[in-house]
Protein backbone atom coordinates (compact mmCIF):
# COMPACT_ATOMS: atom_id res chain seq x y z
CA UNK A 1 0.00 0.00 0.00
CA UNK A 2 1.22 3.57 -0.42
CA UNK A 3 1.00 4.54 2.71
CA UNK A 4 3.62 2.28 4.08
CA UNK A 5 5.57 3.06 1.09
CA UNK A 6 5.31 7.22 2.42
CA UNK A 7 6.08 5.62 6.43
CA UNK A 8 8.81 4.26 5.23
CA UNK A 9 10.60 7.58 3.71
CA UNK A 10 10.20 8.79 7.17
CA UNK A 11 13.49 7.30 8.54
CA UNK A 12 15.40 8.19 5.37
CA UNK A 13 14.30 11.64 5.26
CA UNK A 14 15.08 12.10 9.18
CA UNK A 15 18.75 10.23 8.07
CA UNK A 16 19.46 13.03 5.30
CA UNK A 17 18.03 15.97 7.36
CA UNK A 18 15.75 16.78 3.95
CA UNK A 19 14.00 19.39 6.30
CA UNK A 20 11.44 19.97 3.11
CA UNK A 21 10.57 16.68 1.92
CA UNK A 22 10.44 15.31 5.89
CA UNK A 23 7.91 18.14 6.40
CA UNK A 24 5.93 17.93 3.37
CA UNK A 25 5.86 14.32 3.97
CA UNK A 26 4.53 14.95 7.55
CA UNK A 27 1.47 17.03 6.30
CA UNK A 28 0.51 14.48 3.51
CA UNK A 29 0.35 11.42 6.25
CA UNK A 30 -1.76 13.63 8.94
CA UNK A 31 -4.00 14.44 5.85
CA UNK A 32 -4.16 10.63 5.11
CA UNK A 33 -4.44 9.57 8.98
CA UNK A 34 -7.54 12.34 8.82
CA UNK A 35 -9.07 10.46 6.10
CA UNK A 36 -8.81 7.22 7.65
CA UNK A 37 -10.15 8.36 10.71
CA UNK A 38 -13.62 9.88 8.86
CA UNK A 39 -13.30 6.57 7.25
CA UNK A 40 -14.06 4.47 10.29
CA UNK A 41 -17.84 5.64 10.27
CA UNK A 42 -18.24 4.01 7.48
CA UNK A 43 -16.14 0.94 7.73
CA UNK A 44 -14.27 1.81 4.67
CA UNK A 45 -10.85 0.48 4.04
CA UNK A 46 -8.17 3.58 3.09
CA UNK A 47 -6.89 2.96 -0.13
CA UNK A 48 -4.42 4.59 -2.67
CA UNK A 49 -7.76 6.12 -4.94
CA UNK A 50 -8.06 7.63 -1.36
CA UNK A 51 -4.47 8.90 -1.08
CA UNK A 52 -4.67 9.57 -4.62
CA UNK A 53 -7.46 12.09 -4.07
CA UNK A 54 -5.28 13.55 -0.99
CA UNK A 55 -2.25 14.32 -3.40
CA UNK A 56 -4.46 15.60 -5.57
CA UNK A 57 -6.23 17.73 -3.69
CA UNK A 58 -2.95 19.28 -2.20
CA UNK A 59 -1.48 19.92 -5.56
CA UNK A 60 -4.43 21.81 -6.36
CA UNK A 61 -3.86 23.92 -3.17
CA UNK A 62 -0.65 24.52 -3.51
CA UNK A 63 -0.95 25.84 -7.00
CA UNK A 64 -3.63 27.75 -6.25
CA UNK A 65 -0.91 29.33 -3.38
CA UNK A 66 1.50 30.13 -6.20
CA UNK A 67 -1.23 31.59 -8.37
CA UNK A 68 -2.19 34.18 -5.71
CA UNK A 69 1.17 34.88 -4.30
CA UNK A 70 2.38 35.44 -7.72
CA UNK A 71 0.02 38.34 -8.15
CA UNK A 72 0.72 39.78 -4.80
CA UNK A 73 4.43 39.74 -5.88
CA UNK A 74 5.25 37.06 -2.87
CA UNK A 75 8.82 35.68 -4.55
CA UNK A 76 9.10 33.84 -0.71
CA UNK A 77 5.78 32.25 -0.70
CA UNK A 78 5.96 31.32 -4.78
CA UNK A 79 9.81 29.59 -4.25
CA UNK A 80 8.17 27.53 -0.68
CA UNK A 81 4.72 26.61 -2.61
CA UNK A 82 7.01 25.80 -5.84
CA UNK A 83 9.58 23.56 -3.74
CA UNK A 84 6.42 21.70 -2.12
CA UNK A 85 4.98 21.39 -4.82
CA UNK A 86 7.66 19.55 -6.79
CA UNK A 87 7.89 17.16 -3.46
CA UNK A 88 4.39 16.42 -3.64
CA UNK A 89 4.86 15.53 -7.45
CA UNK A 90 7.16 13.22 -6.48
CA UNK A 91 4.85 11.24 -4.23
CA UNK A 92 2.67 10.73 -7.50
CA UNK A 93 5.09 9.39 -8.93
CA UNK A 94 4.53 6.25 -6.29
CA UNK A 95 0.75 6.45 -7.81
CA UNK A 96 1.66 5.44 -11.51
CA UNK A 97 -1.65 4.12 -11.89
CA UNK A 98 -3.77 7.29 -11.09
CA UNK A 99 -3.50 10.66 -13.19
CA UNK A 100 -2.52 13.84 -11.23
Amino acid sequence: MITDELKSKLPQYMKSNDTLRLSVLRYLLAQIKNKEIDLRTSKEELGDAHVAKILKKELKKRREVIELAEKARREDVVERETSELNVLKEFCELLPDYEF
